[in-house]
């Protein structure tokens, strides 16, 4: 990897002074439905720890009916995070649990100061989220993956298109162990997620 090693855990400390929402947590054991909450229009993160044994399922379900998104389906321990782009409403969560687990859930909002020009290099072994970085058009990816699993890495714009819709940028969608380059191209801010199942790595370039 060509530039300076950029973790997720100092990504994230940067980007926890421009929360401009207080983290919305949950914490129990085994399965349960959560309370009501309200997420805003816009980058959601959600993170998740889990000690049990067996399966370990979380739904966030609008209360309007529509479908459900799937945040995590795994197995045993977990330490992760994974993110979408929520519609403003009411939701809950519906987890699947064995264990004792935690959830945090924030909608980070960034400037232009804020955010980290790139070049950026990022690496962990677990699921896992980056940012705020600024995005400029045409960029190109380099990634590897050593597990045995899904590899996903997206960006999630903080703004709007020019049609007035947000959807994630799909720079990788692999499995098993990979190792690759490929183009994305993000306009403005944006957070970086990766779901992958052993030790990865990211780098981000401007072209």
């Amino acid at each position: 990897m060509g530039s300076t090693l950029y973790s997720s855990a100092s990504a994230r400390q940067d980007t926890d002074q421009t929360v401009e929402s207080e983290p919305i947590t949950f914490s129990d054991a085994g399965s349960t439905v959560t309370d009501e909450f309200e997420l805003e229009d816009g980058v959601t993160i959600v993170e998740s720890v889990h000690d049990g044994d067996s399966n370990f399922i979380v739904d966030l379900v609008p209360t309007t009916g529509n479908r459900a998104e799937l945040l995590v389906n795994t197995i045993g321990a977990y330490t992760g995070a994974t993110g979408l782009i929520a519609a403003a409403g009411q939701y809950l969560l519906d987890v699947d649990a064995d264990g004792s687990w935690e959830i945090e859930i924030q909608q980070p909002q960034a400037t232009d100061d804020d955010a980290e020009s790139l070049p950026a290099s990022l690496a962990g072994d677990t699921p896992d989220w980056a940012g705020p970085f600024q995005f400029d058009g045409l960029g190109e990816a380099r990634g590897v993956h050593e597990g045995q699993g899904n590899f996903i890495v997206e960006i999630l714009p903080q703004e709007e298109s020019v049609f007035g819709l947000t959807f994630p940028e799909l720079v990788f969608n692999e499995l098993d162990q990979f190792e690759g380059e490929t183009t994305f191209s993000v306009e403005g801010i944006g957070y970086v997620t990766v779901d992958a199942a052993g030790p990865w790595e990211v780098e981000l370039l401007s072209r």
